[in-house]
């Protein structure tokens, strides 16, 4: 959804004022349905599109520690991925790649 489009609606949801989504429309360009979802999910109180899909794990979180460890050492991410997967690993080594061990986040 549009952030200008939200914005504008917010103002007429704050006031407890129903608009007229016709003209909305007209001004942002849009059609007049769109207009009304937005006011009816500001209205709601939604700020964007909830995620239906849940979080899996990573293949890399049972072998953290194993990394981190092994990462004080300095060690390069091609050993680090032929040991852990020694211990197991399944996953490519490309998911090596995305780990970024400052923020632990894969």
């Amino acid at each position: 959804m549009r952030r200008d489009l939200r914005e504008g609606v917010t103002i007429y949801v704050t006031e407890n004022i129903k608009p007229n989504f016709a003209e909305i429309a007209r001004q942002y360009n849009v059609d007049y349905r769109t207009v009304k979802k937005a006011y009816e999910e500001v209205k709601a109180g939604l700020k964007g599109r909830p995620s239906g899909r849940p979080k899996r794990p990573s293949l890399l979180d049972p072998f953290k520690q194993t990394i981190d460890s092994k990462l004080e050492l300095n060690c390069s991410a091609a050993s680090i991925f032929k040991f852990i997967q020694k211990k197991g690993f399944t996953g490519s080594y490309t998911l090596m790649a995305f780990f970024d061990p400052l923020s632990m986040a894969f």
